[in-house]
């Protein structure tokens, strides 16, 4: 780390921000060249823009839509209704929405349709994977003279949402044929069971398996005329193993920003783009610890202790506790004293972005460009 006596320039490692002492700690900062790089690395990875369909969950954020929506991605999925309509009420070029989650709610619904009204351009899809989202869904589009396409969620052993693998996913898939205005599209899958694995032949075995899955109903559902048209597939841990499946798009979101967990994957070159500005605020050199201002309402907590945070260029710190507003970190050898600033790494890039109702963009010579709103933040 450097900083000038007049502290108007901070680098630690490639991350530089002019002026650090500008900008109020705890933030959220987002480093645009590194975004850049990340886009292009997608790209590159999975060959083309029309076989990715980017997750806006990670950054939530109009402006960093538009970069991605400027590279050639016009295909996204989403969870939530705030999403869908920051996707569809801005007029970007937008050509589908799938919003990965059971729409059963009267008042999602309600929206669901309006935006389906709104917008008839968007191609409008979603998930099932009971007879209970089967019957409101076509309920409500029957009655009001619409029809959506849909994925069936299968369930590959991340144990959440889905279908069963086997005779129980074709059955269901058939019978899902029969229910007026729905179109069945294809199999959606989310293998979260792949997530945190660092060693590629564990991640590998897993979506190969996830892929078996697949190919079964495939082929059984071809044996009723029944033709599969597309797969939605995959997260950040997981996308690139399924890329040489035919009729399969991926659908990773952490990619956009990556993370310290998400970087134990040697086999893909991201960078961390998304990271926190901290200052030390105490310290106790007989336990060897710093606190920081990056408790658990700046940095998300829904990781392991000592994984929820990565400072960077301090590679043997760990965080040993965290509260609402303090995190106190081990140095294990580290030097760091009070009122030094801090960039850490989250853990989980997509639960710290909702802490922050803005992130700010720094530019590749560190300076602030402006402040990127997270529109979606809310439901």
């Amino acid at each position: 780390m450097s900083i000038n006596k007049h502290n108007e320039f901070l680098q630690i490692n490639e991350y530089k921000l002019q002026n650090p002492h500008s900008i109020d700690t705890p933030s959220l900062l987002i480093f645009e060249d590194i975004l850049y790089h990340n886009i292009k690395e997608i790209i590159k990875i999975c060959k083309s823009t029309d076989n990715i369909v980017p997750h806006i969950k990670t950054h939530k954020s109009l402006d960093i839509l538009k970069l991605q929506i400027a590279s050639g991605m016009t295909s996204f999925k989403c969870a939530t209704l705030k999403e869908a309509e920051l996707l569809a009420n801005n007029n970007l070029g937008v050509e589908e929405i799938i919003i990965s989650y059971p729409v059963i709610h009267i008042q999602k619904l309600l929206r669901l349709m309006k935006l389906m009204k709104d917008f008839p351009e968007i191609k409008w899809r979603t998930i099932v994977s009971t007879k209970e989202h089967l019957t409101t869904l076509s309920s409500f589009m029957k009655k009001n003279g619409l029809k959506i396409d849909v994925y069936m969620d299968l369930d590959t052993g991340m144990h959440r949402t889905g279908v069963q693998p086997g005779d129980e996913a074709v059955n269901f898939y058939i019978d899902a044929t029969k229910y007026a205005s729905i179109n069945m599209l294809g199999i959606h899958i989310f293998d979260g069971h792949t997530l945190y694995k660092p060693d590629i032949k564990e991640r590998s075995k897993l979506v190969n398996k996830s892929i078996e899955y697949m190919r079964y109903i495939h082929t059984e559902l071809a044996k009723k005329n029944i033709i599969i048209e597309d797969n939605i597939v995959a997260g950040s841990w997981s996308f690139h193993l399924y890329l040489n499946e035919p009729n399969t798009r991926v659908s990773p979101g952490t990619w956009i920003y990556w993370d310290s967990r998400n970087q134990t994957q040697e086999e893909l070159n991201f960078k961390i783009a998304s990271v926190v500005l901290g200052q030390v605020i105490d310290i106790d050199l007989e336990r060897d610890t710093i606190t920081t201002d990056i408790g658990s309402k700046s940095i998300s907590p829904d990781q392991p202790m000592n994984v929820r945070l990565k400072l960077i260029g301090k590679d043997k710190a760990e965080l040993i506790a965290q509260s609402e507003e303090h995190g106190v970190i081990k140095l294990n050898g580290e030097s760091l004293n009070v009122g030094d600033l801090i960039l850490a790494a989250p853990g989980h890039a997509c639960t710290t972005t909702i802490l922050y109702p803005y992130s700010n963009l720094i530019d590749k010579n560190g300076k602030f460009i402006k402040k990127l709103p997270h529109q979606a933040r809310d439901r």
